[in-house]
């Protein structure tokens, strides 16, 4: 039974591993040791299934650790005990974020970058299973939930089986329509906020930021020489009154200089939903716009 449950973690590793190099976060340092500031909770190290960090763009002159934890199975989510074992798993990688910013490692990762005003430490628990059984959006049963542990850290973010679908459904949807031949580059859009207003920031790239980790709404685009595709994807069903805004969306970040739109659902069927897309292109009102804007399934493009 040990060996088993040691064989499912490590396919769980290995399919975060494979994640990972999708959205961007490539060659984390993996499966190290921290030395652990609470002996209580674990008496020699915080164990620890992956690190990575990068430059932000969603915050100007700051670097965000990211320090990842994989809890895989074969069995559907425990939807009785989720919470109970959410925050088992909550504080766990809190407490590594602790010992954490006191480790060499911490202090390497400073020494390498210089002139860098803010570092965030914060946490990413995959929480995943292959069981195919029962209901796989986890996070919204536990949004309300209170997680008080009186640890200090920047956030931590927990990934389940809809949302890592959704990102993986998405980026191989835009890979496939745009780069097969055709030499576009697909980046990830960064928005624009209150705390990356630097003109040095960039405002597309390879890496997908933390915040977008368990997005429900993902923003792409894809460029080749002068001609730039927006597209914006949704975890959730078609719903007219989401195109309309995410139309909205669309034009505010391509700043209405891109060259065509998508918005992407995962259930959009031409011959159903059609005319509520045209009533809403008409609604919205700015046909230099909308004529360039198509919806699309992104798990069955043939449906559009």
């Amino acid at each position: 039974m040990g060996e088993n449950s040691k064989r499912i973690g490590e396919t769980g590793e290995e399919v975060v591993a494979n994640f990972l190099k999708l959205i961007g976060w490539n060659d984390p340092q993996r499966n190290i040791d921290i030395a652990s500031m609470d002996t209580e909770h674990r008496k020699y190290s915080n164990g620890l299934d992956g690190y990575f960090h990068y430059i932000s763009p969603m915050i100007s002159n700051t670097v965000e650790n990211i320090l990842y934890s994989c809890k895989y199975s074969t069995d559907p989510y425990p939807v009785s005990q989720a919470v109970k074992l959410f925050k088992e798993h909550y504080t766990d990688i809190a407490k590594t974020i602790e010992s954490f910013r006191k480790s060499e490692l911490n202090q390497n990762t400073q020494r390498m970058h210089e002139n860098i005003d803010t570092f965030f430490d914060r946490g990413v628990l995959f929480w995943l299973n292959n069981s195919g059984k029962g209901e796989n959006d986890l996070i919204s049963r536990l949004d309300k939930i209170d997680l008080n542990t009186g640890i200090n850290h920047n956030g931590i973010f927990l990934v389940d089986n809809k949302r890592i679908q959704f990102i993986y459904d998405s980026i191989n949807y835009a890979r496939n329509i745009f780069t097969k031949g055709d030499g576009f580059e697909v980046d990830f859009i960064y928005f624009t906020n209150g705390l990356n207003n630097d003109e040095r920031n960039m405002r597309n790239g390879k890496i997908l930021p933390v915040q977008y980790i368990n997005t429900s709404v993902l923003p792409m685009r894809a460029s080749k020489n002068n001609e730039t595709t927006v597209m914006i994807f949704s975890v959730d069903n078609f719903d007219k009154n989401d195109l309309m805004k995410y139309m909205g969306i669309a034009k505010n970040i391509g700043c209405n200089v891109q060259g065509a739109t998508q918005i992407c659902f995962p259930d959009y069927n031409e011959t159903e939903h059609l005319p509520e897309v045209n009533n809403m292109k008409q609604i919205f009102n700015d046909a230099s716009f909308t004529a360039n804007l198509t919806v699309t399934n992104y798990n069955n493009p043939i449906l559009r």
